[in-house]
């Protein structure tokens, strides 16, 4: 636990090649997935300009032409154009819920795309640390299938001699086989890696430093997270669309005017051409289904409220779930380090063994494969390490 809490303590740090962590893992991304993404943004900021203002009413424009064939008054045309305006102006708090319901969608909306974005980054970043996890792989098996071969003729040697029976020749073989078919599926791996990170990047993975990332502590993740800020969005938001329904079955107090043109080819007489017409509306609703209505979005700001409690639940599981396989790589990691400091003891005294002809250069050769494998196993669980701790960084800001 003293590891852990250790661990705990440090701070989330993101550097790659130089540059600042936001622009280098943004980078990651192809340009046409950093595109769609933005245009995404650009219309969620549109559409929420438009919802703001949806309290507003258009101006009606209208222009109508028309003819009159009556017998006794002959043909006559008239054309008139009217403007109209019809505006509430108060909703019984309508339209200050409806702002602020605007405001809110568009912030939430805002944080789920930055959420998506961060998730293909973190796809792209994870690739790149298997195939990184892959190469290491490769080469750990082309040192075990040395040893194999290494093994494979010392046996024969034994057969040969009578030592042995030919059953450990064959398990020496069948190893070998065993270790190469392995190798075989790792090449396809590889280029099964490649081929997904290539759907997210156009830039070569060779080319590409990858990010060095440190655990940061819980109440930075928890402060930080994503998915917990927009939550708390979604939960202001439905608050506010649920006062938006309530406020629809109050008064509401409108203005409006109207402004008429007439050119007729015989004008009445009393009767202008053009003309205003204005006044006020105070209307109310009565509809039946109104309390039914209005509870339906109290539970649904409650429900989002409930969502929140249990996205709380699940950022601190998932940031345990982390500290604890940390945890269980960091024993690996030991492991791996305590086998190589073995195997170096071991391959000096062979070395010894084999200047003084107790052993074969086979002998050694073996013992430095084990090492070299063991130092590779170290390697491996470090990468699994970042693996893990990008989970984390797919939930937090930049």
């Amino acid at each position: 636990m003293k590891q852990t809490a250790a661990v705990a303590a440090l701070l989330l740090f993101l550097s790659a090649g130089g540059a600042s962590a936001g622009e280098s893992l943004d980078n990651y991304l192809s340009r046409e997935k950093n595109l769609f993404l933005d245009y995404q943004q650009e219309i969620n900021a549109l559409q929420s300009a438009v919802l703001r203002k949806s309290w507003i009413s258009p101006v009606m424009l209208s222009y109508t032409e028309s003819t009159s064939t009556q017998p006794l008054a002959g043909d006559t045309k008239s054309r008139t154009f009217s403007v109209n305006i019809d505006q509430p102006i108060f909703k019984s708090g309508g339209i200050y819920y409806a702002i602020k319901f605007a405001d809110f969608q568009e912030r939430a909306n805002r944080k789920e795309i930055e959420l998506q974005r961060r998730g293909l980054i973190v796809q792209a970043i994870s690739t790149l640390f298997e195939l990184k996890k892959n190469r290491l792989q490769q080469r750990q098996l082309r040192l075990k299938i040395r040893n194999d071969e290494i093994d494979i003729r010392r046996k024969r040697e034994q057969y040969d001699a009578g030592l042995i029976d030919s059953s450990f020749l064959n398990q020496a073989i069948l190893q070998r086989n065993r270790d190469r078919t392995a190798l075989l599926s790792t090449k396809l791996a590889e280029k099964s890696l490649r081929n997904a990170f290539s759907l997210l990047s156009d830039k070569k993975p060779e080319k590409l430093k990858l990010p060095h990332l440190r655990l940061v502590n819980f109440e930075e993740y928890k402060s930080a997270n994503l998915e917990l800020e927009t939550q708390r969005l979604r939960v202001a938001q439905s608050e506010y669309q649920s006062k938006m329904t309530w406020a629809k079955y109050l008064p509401t107090f409108s203005l409006n005017a109207n402004y008429s043109a007439t050119d007729p080819d015989r004008p009445l007489i009393g009767l202008k051409k053009d003309y205003y017409r204005y006044g006020f509306r105070l209307s109310m609703p009565l509809n039946i289904n109104a309390p039914q209505d209005i509870e339906a979005s109290r539970v649904a700001f409650l429900q989002q409220a409930v969502q929140l409690q249990d996205e709380r639940r699940k950022v601190r599981s998932e940031y345990r779930l982390v500290l604890d396989t940390l945890s269980l790589i960091r024993q690996k990691i030991a492991l791996a380090r305590s086998d190589a400091k073995l195997y170096r003891s071991l391959l000096r005294s062979t070395r010894e063994q084999y200047k003084a002809g107790q052993k074969t250069r086979s002998d050694v050769e073996t013992m430095e494969n084990s090492l070299d494998m063991s130092r590779l196993d170290a390697r491996i669980y470090e990468i699994e390490k970042q693996i893990q701790l990008l989970k984390l960084y797919a939930k937090i800001h930049r």
